[in-house]
This record gives C-alpha cells, sequence and structure tokens, in this order.
C-alpha cells in the first residue's frame, strides 16, 4: 500500500479479533514510530508496549474514550515531556499508518486519569502520559464498515485550506 493510499483509507479500528500480532509486526509499527520527526530532533518519546490483556483492561478505565484499549492484541503508551505533544502525534500517527499497511487497526485512546495510568505502568511522575493507541486485526464487522457518508466524514477540501492568507 502507498503512503496515500494508506491516509485515505486509514479508519479508526475500536473491535479487535482475538488474533494475536507477531512480535515481528509490533516491532515494525514501534519502529515506525522511533522513525518519525521530531522538532529539532530531539526525539522526547517513549513507547511503553502492552500485551498483557489485564494491564490493557486496567488502562482501558483511565478514560471515557479508552475502553478499546481491553479488546486490543497491543496498546502503545506515548511517554513524553510535557511539550511534546506535537511530536508524540507525529509518532502516532506513523505508527498507525505502519500497522494500517501490515492489515492491523488502531485507535487513539484518550487518558483522561493519567495518574491512574502512570502508576499502572510505572510512570515517573515527572514524565507526560495522556494518550495510548489501541493496535489489533479489525472484526469483520469494523472491515464491513462503510466509511461516513459524504458530508459526515471529512470536511470538505475548501472548507480547510486557504491559500496564501486567512
Amino acid at each position: 500500500m502507498d503512503v496515500l493510499a494508506a491516509i485515505r483509507t486509514k479508519r479508526a479500528v475500536r473491535h479487535f479479533t482475538d488474533q494475536p500480532v507477531p512480535e515481528e509486526a509490533i516491532r515494525t509499527i514501534l519502529n515506525a514510530g522511533r522513525r518519525s520527526q521530531s522538532s529539532k530532533n530531539t526525539q522526547p518519546w517513549l513507547f511503553i508496549a502492552v500485551r498483557d490483556r489485564e494491564t490493557l483492561r486496567r488502562l482501558s478505565g483511565c478514560g471515557a474514550f479508552a475502553g478499546h484499549l481491553a479488546g486490543a492484541a497491543f496498546g502503545v503508551a506515548l511517554i513524553s515531556s510535557e511539550s511534546a505533544d506535537f511530536d508524540s502525534g507525529q509518532a502516532a500517527a506513523y505508527m498507525q499508518l505502519a500497522a494500517w499497511e501490515l492489515g492491523i487497526g488502531s485507535c487513539i485512546a484518550s487518558i483522561y486519569e493519567p495518574e491512574r495510568a502512570r502508576a499502572i505502568l510505572g510512570v515517573p511522575e515527572d514524565r507526560h502520559f495522556d494518550v495510548a493507541l489501541s493496535f489489533g486485526y479489525p472484526t469483520p464487522e469494523e472491515v464491513q464498515r462503510p466509511l461516513a457518508p459524504p458530508g459526515q466524514g471529512r470536511k470538505a477540501f475548501d472548507e480547510v485550506v486557504r491559500w496564501e492568507r486567512f
């Protein structure tokens, strides 16, 4: 799959099969995040790959929109310094696109209880942790789910793009 096809077809996947993801695929996904760009090449991230189902279940309770972590084959906690949200977002996007190319779905999990999540994973208090990613093979229902109808999916190009000035 080329990059533009991955961007065009990528969707959030929140329901996964029980099929485990091979370690080689997990390493490919994590390496894509490691290879992403960062401001001044600071590479301020650290990724915690979580395969333990009980740990994923506990993390899924740390945010109203994190429930999909419980059913994931693995999750990745994005740990960084306080000022690295953009760089962490770059790493997350690279990992998600690499996963999509491998037929693995993913979704962003907002962690609204970072203290609780840090305690679960042993993340030091001086590190920022408010996003995790779930990964796994999409269920057949997810694969067959149609993209949003026109007007309900992505905004139109002319709604979000301006040339030269606002």
